[in-house]
């Protein structure tokens, strides 16, 4: 429940050691040997463990106490929803960007143009979750005054789980909608190549007893997915990505390798990330299409130059009675006829909120071995105690049991 309510600097990294980070995240994905056994169970993490692992790590790279806590937050908060692919599996993306110079952790977003309703943001090479956070306050501030804020950024970094920016959004009692550009890796319907990223979109609003919460990429699945699913030796289902060849696979490794995503929808999909990348990225001054280096690619001290867009609105400026009348359009959504009694219809955001229940009941976050193991190398190299487990997910099933 903790997680639910509040979502000595050191050298830097050895020339060796980002080689082997960019070996962990590299082409090949192969499991490395010392990893490849046992590694069907899961084992479980305390919040307060996850947190205290994650925040040394980043401290060991320089960052100061309250951008740890800051991006500690969204990825905890990723994995307490379920967003896995958003997690701490993105940990080690984050201190390797950090080290190659492909973000500046000391830097600060700072304002280019001001309007009441508007604003222009440089990011600055920041962190893309300081200045996604900053866009968002910026935004509400806005809205608060005048019904509407609309922000734009450029010079920003990989923001993570678009959600968490919503909610900053939500919770103030507006509509919240968030979008991100990314590194080119969808393939456009009759193209053996990909052009845009599976660039993010969410929306979130909230009644007075439920809330809508859209959390989505404009591909089928992220990669963040399909890493997910490397990391727990699962197949991929058909249709999510292709291999280098441009035929549909079902292995991540061979997915991550390509980085040749299908978008949801056909054309409609690749529509929408044409869409958004014109707003977060032609409009806003940063990168765009395929002029964002691709994933992964070596751009020594090269900035992505990713754009992003924040809209907030106050909905109470067009109808006084807003939150009422979406829990009504929840309630009658939910009371749609199920095709299978045993799995009621739900709204955007309910299936993030059961995995957020199960975690409770949990009482820790599940994490699979093979990313703990990964964990492991990370605070071998960065002298980091280990994430301690609470237990095995075998062993508390046993100890319920009994």
């Amino acid at each position: 429940m903790a997680l639910r309510k509040r979502l000595g600097h050191r050298q830097l990294l050895s020339a060796s050691q980002c080689s082997s980070w960019r070996q962990m995240r590299g082409i090949t994905y192969r499991i490395p040997q010392q990893f490849a056994e046992d590694m069907a169970s899961t084992s479980l993490v305390l919040v307060r463990e996850a947190r205290r692992f994650v925040q040394e790590c980043f401290s060991r790279v320089g960052m100061s106490m309250e951008k740890q806590r800051c991006i500690t937050d969204l990825l905890l908060a990723a994995d307490y929803r379920g967003v896995h692919g958003s997690g701490i599996n993105h940990l080690d993306m984050y201190l390797s960007d950090i080290q190659n110079g492909y973000v500046d952790i000391k830097a600060e977003p700072k304002l280019i143009h001001n309007t009441l309703t508007t604003a222009h943001v440089d990011g600055n090479r920041a962190m893309g979750v300081f200045v996604a956070n900053y866009c968002m306050d910026l935004a509400v501030e806005k809205a608060r005054q005048t019904g509407i804020g609309f922000v734009v950024a450029k010079q920003s970094h990989h923001i993570g789980m678009a959600a968490w920016y919503a909610f900053r959004a939500v919770a103030k009692g507006f509509i919240g909608l968030v979008m991100s550009n990314a590194a080119p890796m969808m393939m456009q319907p009759g193209c053996r190549s990909s052009s845009l990223g599976a660039n993010c979109l969410a929306f979130g609003a909230t009644g007075n007893f439920s809330h809508l919460m859209l959390d989505m990429s404009t591909t089928v699945r992220d990669i963040g997915a399909i890493e997910w699913a490397f990391m727990n030796q699962e197949q991929i289902p058909r249709g999510w990505a292709s291999d280098v060849n441009g035929m549909p696979t079902t292995f991540p490794n061979l997915a991550l390798s390509a980085q040749q995503l299908y978008p949801i929808g056909g054309n409609k999909g690749f529509s929408l990330a044409a869409m958004i990348d014109v707003l977060c990225g032609v409009m806003s001054g940063a990168n765009y299409a395929t002029r964002i280096p691709r994933w992964c690619a070596p751009c020594q001290g090269r900035s992505p130059n990713l754009g992003l867009v924040m809209l907030v609105l106050d909905p109470c400026f067009f109808v006084p009675n807003f939150k009422e009348r979406l829990d009504d359009f929840n309630r009658r959504i939910r009371n749609s006829c199920p095709r299978d009694e045993a799995n009621p219809v739900k709204v955007p955001g309910d299936l993030e909120k059961q995995h957020m229940d199960y975690v409770d009941d949990l009482g820790a976050l599940p994490y699979s071995n093979l990313l703990l193991a990964k964990c492991k190398l990370i605070a071998n190299m960065l002298c980091v105690k280990p994430m301690q487990l609470a237990f095995t997910s075998c062993e508390r099933h046993s100890s319920c049991v009994r």
